[in-house]
């Protein structure tokens, strides 16, 4: 308390003993003060698994695969995938016209059974996730599904035959019919017994 009273004393001095406290001038406002310019802070840059899709005008669709013929699955559930030899992926690729992939392009699939034993469409995939579809082809059966191409550019369809039969696929997008990679109409073969 002693060095708070001798320090206004030294501070005030003598003309400041016959002011009261209400005399005191008031100091300015803060707005009056000089503003400090701080520029805003830069966000930092988005990651790659942040990174936005940027959505391109798609140029191309097309299968990636040509004619298939795979051996007659040996699996007892046919319609669940088990990696077994009867199971073929059918992918399709959306790119730009620099070849870039395209995400959220919607492909329409038709799949027929050209054969004379059952066909079956286990599930769809895109962007690394597979959707369920479980569907039988009987014999002269047609079956639609639609998918949409993932950040990859990609989407695929999951068949699979226990005995002798084929497979036309014909995917469609805005583009129109998607032909494979020989410009052709995508079939798969299996062979087997029947």
């Amino acid at each position: 308390m002693r060095t708070v009273l001798m320090t206004t004393v030294l501070l005030l001095g003598a003309a400041s003993a016959q002011m009261t406290i209400f005399q005191i001038p008031a100091l300015p406002p803060v707005s009056a003060q000089p503003a400090v310019s701080t520029p805003a802070p830069t966000p930092p840059a988005p990651t790659a698994a942040q990174a936005p899709i940027t959505q391109m005008p798609v140029a191309k669709v097309e299968l990636q695969d040509v004619e298939v013929t795979a051996p007659a699955s040996t699996g007892t559930t046919p319609t669940v995938a088990s990696d077994d030899v009867g199971e073929v992926i059918v992918p399709v690729l959306a790119t730009d016209k620099d070849g870039n992939p395209v995400a959220g392009v919607e492909v329409g699939w038709t799949v027929k059974n050209m054969g004379k034993a059952p066909l079956y469409v286990i599930s769809s995939e895109s962007a690394g996730a597979s959707q369920n579809v479980a569907a039988t082809l009987e014999p002269g059966a047609t079956g639609t599904y639609t998918t949409v191409t993932g950040p990859d550019g990609l989407t695929s369809l999951l068949l699979n035959a226990t005995a002798s039969t084929a497979a036309l696929i014909q995917p469609v997008t805005s583009l129109g019919e998607v032909k494979n990679l020989r410009s052709a109409v995508q079939s798969v073969d299996w062979l087997g017994t029947q």
